[in-house]
């Protein structure tokens, strides 16, 4: 046994240990300071009182004993990505690059992570602890009566059954019908006008999913044709894709929380999920806009629910044709409406291969060559059909003709004679002085695509020279575009001084033409447009995190990696469409919302996969009681 002595020595060592990590913790907080304010915050009483809460937290993780191997390398992973992502956003915000060469942008965020690593393993050790609790004194309530398999549900039973989707669907359509009456008839935005355009004088281009502009320009054209109004087609659009959205959005509450009703989560789950998609405004001001973000997005929220159904219920997942059937067509739709949303299902088919196992394995292939053979034959079909012109080159070369204008801009020296001709034959002098480090729209939307495809070679031979000279410029110029994904105090005003953007484009609060806004609530409608064009809520203490994507990417980081190191990887696994949806964003024009809005529409769902346990959690098999 440890003597006396030597429990002091260790209680000395672990204290030691954390008011060590603790300064070094202070020291990278305070260091994240912005502009000239670093020094005055680090060497005034703030830094005491900080230093304290983190020793004290420091103190009590150390106390806890050395955690299991899994857990500590995935807390060093999540402080690590939380370290450096807090660091460089910062240099990203303040001074629109981050100073690779400066000690403090490596040094900063390691401080930062020796003294977060044991505070994160602490906690999740204590969150999976407190969940393998409450399970055990539910099933403990419950009996063994609970554990029995549920009989199969007959026609009629099965219709009853579904009572509550409906009425949770009824719900939801009611509380978003006051946000439509007050901004009647919807967000006609983001590219509507150019999707209806193309219908109306039937000159296609691929820049649009055709998809989604011929249900839209359709739907639209066809209200106008019956009423002489083009608002009636946009209200009838919107009003389908709330009733399409209701139905969707509570069905998914119910399929999570019928996962976790076993656990004793399932109920407050539901409830408090409810709650969040009928009035948190992100959830209403996008069912009601007519973007092919939001279509997407319920596409990639279904995948994601029958992925998080098929690794927690496999027998049941596979023995229903139903859920087969609407995995399939979830990501048909996904590989449809957007680009991304095509090689997220191509880098999914090998992980679903797998995820099969050997026994349906070849199910599973055929179901996703089912889909790869729709998704090439309704595109090609379309495309056959309607002769679009492709626009998709200047779209998927986003980043690299940014890194070539931010080297032309912030050092032209750096291109040759030679160079220089063939930058002007692919970017036009006028469009290259509208460069903007965080939107690559003002040069993207100039660049000569046909030009580009007689000789793509030199263009990237070009590309490649310049990056070999400033590779920093390039990293930053990518870096500008895509923090707002991860950095949570970033500020979405990319898009400022075009048409009604002030001080913030969160979320584009318009009725394009030749739609006109009619607002039956104008105080609701002000409430919302605030909300959407105004800064102060994306720099309200606490509450701006809500509205945040670059927070709502730490809350799944560190939950996924919660899961992993639980042992509970089948339920991280069904994340997956969110985390390549995510990764492709990041090659992107610029951060929006509407372009990580899965990880709003998807909380419920990483809600469910923390909460809940349950039998076919993880790769062993576990009793209920444990």
């Amino acid at each position: 046994m440890m003597g006396k002595k030597e429990i002091v020595n260790g209680k000395k060592y672990r204290e030691l240990s954390a008011a060590v990590r603790a300064f070094l913790g202070t020291a990278a907080c305070l260091g994240a300071a912005k502009g000239d304010t670093a020094h005055a915050l680090t060497n005034s009483a703030l830094s005491v009182l900080l230093f304290s809460l983190l020793w004290l937290a420091c103190s009590r993780a150390l106390k806890g004993g050395t955690a299991p191997k899994i857990r500590r390398i995935c807390a060093w992973v999540g402080a690590l990505f939380l370290g450096f992502s807090w660091q460089w956003g910062t240099q990203l915000d303040t001074w629109g690059s981050v100073s690779f060469p400066a000690k403090r942008t490596w040094l900063f965020p390691l401080f930062f992570a020796v003294w977060a690593a044991p505070v994160l393993a602490w906690a999740f050790g204590k969150a999976d602890e407190a969940l393998r609790k409450a399970e055990r004194a539910f099933w403990e309530q419950k009996g063994p009566v609970a554990r029995t398999k549920e009989p199969a549900l007959s026609g009629l039973r099965r219709l009853l059954a579904a009572r509550p989707v409906l009425f949770g669907a009824l719900g939801l359509f009611l509380a978003w019908l006051p946000v439509f009456l007050a901004v009647y008839p919807g967000f006609f935005a983001y590219d509507a006008t150019d999707e209806l355009n193309e219908v109306l004088t039937g000159e296609y281009v691929t820049r649009h999913p055709l998809l989604h502009v011929l249900a839209l320009g359709n739907i639209v054209s066809l209200g106008q044709k019956l009423t002489g109004n083009y608002n009636a087609g946009i209200a009838a659009y919107v009003l389908l894709q709330m009733a399409v959205s209701a139905l969707l959005l509570s069905w998914a509450l119910k399929s999570v929380g019928g996962a976790l009703e076993k656990s004793g989560y399932g109920r407050a789950v539901r409830i408090g999920s409810w709650l969040f998609f009928a009035f948190f405004p992100v959830i209403p001001l996008f069912v009601l806009c007519t973007t092919k973000d939001t279509p997407y997005t319920l596409a990639m929220l279904a995948a994601t629910v029958l992925l998080f159904r098929m690794g927690r219920e496999k027998e049941a997942f596979w023995n229903s044709k139903g859920a087969q059937a609407g995995l399939a067509a979830s990501l048909l739709l996904m590989a449809l409406l957007r680009n991304n949303g095509f090689y997220i299902f191509l880098v999914m088919i090998p992980v679903l291969l797998v995820w099969a196992g050997a026994g349906r394995v070849r199910r599973m292939g055929v179901l996703l060559l089912l889909v790869l053979l729709c998704r090439f034959g309704i595109d090609g079909g379309l495309k056959a059909v309607l002769h679009p012109v492709d626009t998709d080159v200047q779209e998927t070369l986003t980043v690299p003709i940014q890194q070539l204008a931010r080297v032309w801009e912030s050092s032209p020296e750096t291109f040759s004679a030679d160079d220089r001709e063939a930058m002007l034959e692919i970017l036009s002098p006028n469009a290259l002085k509208y460069y903007t480090p965080k939107l690559s729209d003002p040069v993207k939307n100039s660049f000569h695509n046909e030009v580009f495809r007689k000789n793509p070679g030199r263009y990237f031979s070009l590309w490649a020279r310049i990056g070999l000279k400033a590779p920093l410029a390039y990293t930053n110029a990518w870096l500008m575009t895509s923090y707002g994904f991860w950095y949570p105090d970033t500020v979405v005003d990319v898009y400022n001084g075009v048409r009604d953007y002030v001080d913030s484009s969160w979320f584009s609060f318009e009725t394009e033409e030749p739609g006109v806004r009619e607002s039956l609530l104008p105080g609701l409608e002000e409430v919302y447009r605030k909300i959407s064009l105004e800064i102060w809520i994306q720099r309200l203490p606490v509450v701006s995190m809500l509205f945040s994507p670059g927070f709502l990417c730490w809350i799944y980081v560190l939950g996924g990696l919660y899961l992993i190191s639980c042992g509970r990887g089948r339920s991280a696994l069904s994340l997956l469409p969110l985390g390549l949806n995510w990764l492709t964003v990041l090659l992107g024009p610029t951060y929006l919302v509407r372009y990580v809005l899965i990880l709003w529409f998807a909380l419920p769902v990483l809600a469910a996969a923390v909460a809940g346990r349950g039998r076919t959690d993880g790769v062993r098999e576990r009793s209920p009681g444990l």
